[in-house]
């Protein structure tokens, strides 16, 4: 029955006296079920007490109009058997001859009857094991009883389900699978919560705006009211009942959001209004709703909106309003004496979900209430660039991502909160999955842009993402790395503020990292004093995951640790004890980390290794990119712009070396009036910044040994070490390779005597070339042709070629030149390398002729 502004629906209910003899009660069967009407009036829903049976009037309005078809179904559910009603009652419909009728037979009204099948119910999957069927509905009762029960009331179930079926033990709809009890899909079953849960995944994928909207209603309605009323103290119900309001209340905000956004403020007000009648101390709903109101001149409205707030926090929670509802309040009021400044609370409903128009200043030149309030309604911040490419080769690591946050939700919601919270106490158990998974590789080669990808995923998923970055100049910050995700954390709604209010003495250590605690945390209550230093942080890090573990509650938490390489101790001490201890909470850690770049006395490498035994943290090394997906991504990035050439895509795949950050910007640094490809700025501030770190005798050593290439073993640098310096000695140079290769600048291969030391990367190479002078980088090629000179000297030809090149870079004697070029040539015909032989012929021509006048003459050409 529906009107314009009016509109009445009935729904059955159980209701529990709460008397101590009351049998049906403690049983949990409880009375009814009865009728109510809940009606919705200018604004406000009201439920009134109907009876067991519907009035006349009442029947007259629902007939031709089956219960369901006012509840959306699933367009891939039209065949299902059986419809359960769990949202505000809990109902059972059979399908018979094409009609559906309400069960009432008393099979369906024994307690264990619905007992199993509520737990059924309860889990995403519709399946529980024996064992936990036998210890959520009868704990107390020895296993063989309990065991008897159990298969009485699956019979029974199937009985109810099935009532002509012969053969119950095959019923489709009950299933047992090895020791599981399975209930069949939503095809054959359909359950309202299930339904409910469709509608809002399948509007948060949508990016229609009208769409989102319509879905978004359609599963508001199938809400009738708190999931299965009638178990009030079983654990997994109790578990999907939370998660189902909090979906509820998410939804009801968000379709106020979209009706403001297109203009449709009086429709805005019913969603608010629904949550407030759900949770009167949601204050984002108070926030928008005194808006609303503000800007439909209903300003006494929305001045006692505030005013109820104000009272239910008080007489709660001991804390007062946000100061951004405050501020918001202060405006509201002020309209009334000053018109113009209706622009604050129009512009305020614009910028975070209104009218679309731009945000006005008030009359002292800022903003008020819009800035703090658009913090706690406007859209989750962008994650990573906009407008990124595909990403390119990482599909496995992707997938394994994909696949931690699809069973880390599936643990959550499968496990009791009971069994999740002894879960996480382990100690050490090797056989669970780990939560924290550490992303390791060097500068540009995609860890941040992989957890980009996963945050946007989890987005997608409904997660919550806090993401926090340590810059090298903030490493000395005590725990900096957390403080960023503990803000966003404690931000993230009133769940979490009352919740502070409630336990203050388990956040009371949280406010030396945030200040701002201080206004959430009761005044009256006495504080303990100061403890010993290890106490002290101890309670910190308990305090700190109080708070995520709470946050996750509501909403899965995936936290995002960027540059771990530059964190200090504190927060890497944080980190691995809270890694130890997420285990079957709805949170995942992900962190990135430079390897190469992380000191030997770092913190998290101990701490690392430690992790990694207990199974707690899992590291992942990005490897370089493939030649064929570097071309890829060269060709994704130019595509918009210009089609390159094969051999420039050539070029820089070879000068990337695999790392995609550079095969980025090299790309879009090409100058194609310019034949070649330009190191672009960004590329060298990073190789800057890294050679920064090292000594100034180190970075020499680099320099002289990017001209032999990019790799050289140890006697041949010491060679042009020591042609330079009298103190330049084996060890002092094996110290400097190793500050080198602990720098990550350098690696090494090979053993004893054979070691080849190689450059971290090719642009490293030509990077440290470049910064030579043109005179001293000729002397270092002549120094370089010298002693390779004298280290092939019984066997020239091995090494002719590697000789030529330097005497031709550092215009050796041309003779010389002449004479090692053939050597070279003949060396590579012999092996049948006809290209390398033909070069070198080359190079032996060019200088006969540049030597030889007679032969320069064109006459004598001729």
């Amino acid at each position: 029955m529906n009107g314009s502004n009016n509109k009445i629906t009935y729904h059955q209910q159980i209701s529990y006296c709460g008397k101590p003899r009351c049998r049906r009660c403690r049983e949990g069967t409880g009375h009814g079920p009865y009728w109510y009407a809940y009606q919705t009036k200018e604004g406000r829903t009201t439920r009134t007490y109907i009876g067991k049976q519907l009035p006349a009037e009442a029947q007259a309005a629902m007939a031709g109009m089956h219960p369901l078809q006012d509840l959306p179904v699933p367009a891939s559910s039209t065949h299902e058997q059986l419809r359960i009603y769990t949202l505000g009652q809990f109902r059972l419909e059979r399908r018979t001859d094409n009609e559906w009728q309400t069960v009432t037979e008393a099979a369906w009204q024994q307690q264990r009857v619905r007992a199993l099948l509520s737990c059924l119910a309860s889990t995403p999957t519709r399946k529980l094991g024996r064992e936990q069927l036998l210890e959520i509905v009868w704990p107390d009762l020895d296993g063989s009883t309990a065991s008897s029960r159990l298969d009485r009331a699956v019979h029974s179930l199937r009985q109810v389900f099935e009532p002509t079926r012969g053969k119950l033990a095959t019923s489709p709809l009950l299933l047992t699978e090895r020791d599981m009890l399975v209930l069949a899909d939503q095809n054959n079953i359909w359950i309202d919560a299930d339904a409910f849960e469709y509608f809002i995944t399948k509007a948060r994928g949508c990016d229609d705006l009208s769409e989102r909207e319509k879905l978004l209603e359609e599963a508001s309605t199938l809400y009738g009211g708190s999931f299965l009323p009638e178990e009030g103290k079983v654990e997994v119900t109790l578990a999907r009942r939370e998660s189902l309001l909090r979906a509820q209340i998410s939804l009801l905000i968000e379709l106020a959001e979209l009706r403001i956004q297109r203009d449709a403020l009086v429709g805005a007000i019913e969603p608010l209004n629904l949550l407030l009648s759900i949770n009167p101390s949601n204050e984002v709903a108070v926030q928008l709703l005194m808006r609303v109101l503000a800007q439909l001149g209903r300003r006494g409205e929305a001045l006692r909106a505030y005013t109820r707030l104000v009272t239910v926090l008080k007489e709660e929670f001991q804390i007062a309003p946000l100061a951004a509802t405050r501020a918001l309040y202060t405006d509201v009021k002020a309209l009334k004496s000053d018109p113009t400044r209706q622009r604050v609370v129009q512009a305020a409903s614009g910028e975070g979900g209104g009218t679309g128009g731009q945000q006005a200043p008030t009359a002292q030149g800022g903003t008020t209430a819009q800035s703090a309030i658009q913090q706690q309604t406007m859209p989750a911040p962008q994650i990573g660039r906009t407008h990124q490419r595909p990403l390119v080769g990482r599909d496995v690591e992707m997938k394994n991502l994909e696949l931690l946050l699809g069973t880390t939700e599936q643990a959550a919601k499968f496990k009791l909160p009971g069994q999740r919270k002894h879960a996480s106490s382990l100690a050490l158990d090797t056989q669970r999955t780990p939560q924290c998974m550490l992303l390791m590789g060097e500068v540009g080669i995609g860890k941040t842009r992989l957890a980009e990808e996963i945050g946007r995923e989890a987005r997608k998923r409904g997660w919550l993402v806090a993401w926090s970055r340590v810059y090298a100049q903030e490493g000395g910050i005590p725990y900096r790395l957390w403080i960023e995700v503990l803000r966003k954390a404690m931000t993230n709604g009133m769940v979490q503020r009352q919740e502070i209010s409630k336990r203050p003495l388990v956040y009371y250590p949280l406010h030396t990292l945030l200040p701002e605690l201080h206004n959430l945390l009761p005044q009256q209550v006495e504080y303990p004093s100061q403890m010993p230093a290890e106490q002290e942080q101890l309670r910190l890090w308990e305090a700190a995951r109080e708070l995520l573990v709470n946050v996750a509650e509501g909403t899965p938490l995936l936290i995002v640790l960027d540059d771990l390489q530059w964190s200090d101790g504190s927060s890497c001490e944080l980190l691995a004890y809270l890694a130890r201890r997420i285990y079957g909470q709805p949170i995942i850690i992900v962190g990135t980390c430079r390897d190469n770049e992380l000191p030997a006395n770092h913190a998290l490498r101990p701490l690392l290794t430690d992790l990694q035994r207990e199974r707690v943290v899992e590291t992942v090394s990005l490897e370089p990119l493939s030649r064929e997906q570097i071309g890829t991504l060269v060709t994704q990035i130019a595509q918009p712009t210009v089609t390159l050439s094969g051999p420039i895509v050539e070029l820089i795949q070879e000068r990337a070396g695999g790392n995609p950050f550079f095969a980025e910007e090299l790309t879009r640094g090409i100058d194609i009036q310019e034949d070649g490809v330009p190191l672009p700025e960004s590329i060298t501030a990073v190789l800057d910044l890294r050679l920064a770190r090292l000594s100034k005798a180190c970075r020499s050593l680099l320099q002289k040994a990017a001209v032999l290439g990019g790799s050289f073993e140890f006697p041949l640098i010491q060679a042009m070490e020591s042609a330079t310096s009298s103190e330049a000695d084996e060890d002092a140079i094996l110290d400097l390779l190793e500050e080198a290769l602990k720098s990550g600048m350098l690696t090494e291969e090979g053993v004893g005597t054979r070691i080849t030391y190689l450059f971290w990367h090719p642009l490293l190479v030509s990077h440290l070339y470049k910064g030579l002078s043109a005179a001293r980088r000729a002397s270092l090629h002549r120094r370089a042709a010298d002693i390779l000179r004298v280290t092939h000297q019984h066997r020239e030809e091995e090494g002719a070629a590697l000789i030529t090149h330097h005497l031709v870079l550092g215009g050796g004697d041309p003779h010389q030149i002449i004479r090692y070029a053939e050597l070279a040539a003949d060396h590579a015909y012999a092996l049948s390398a006809y290209p390398e032989a033909e070069k070198h012929y080359r190079i032996a021509v060019e200088y006969i002729e540049s030597t030889s006048p007679r032969l320069a003459d064109p006459e004598v050409q001729l």
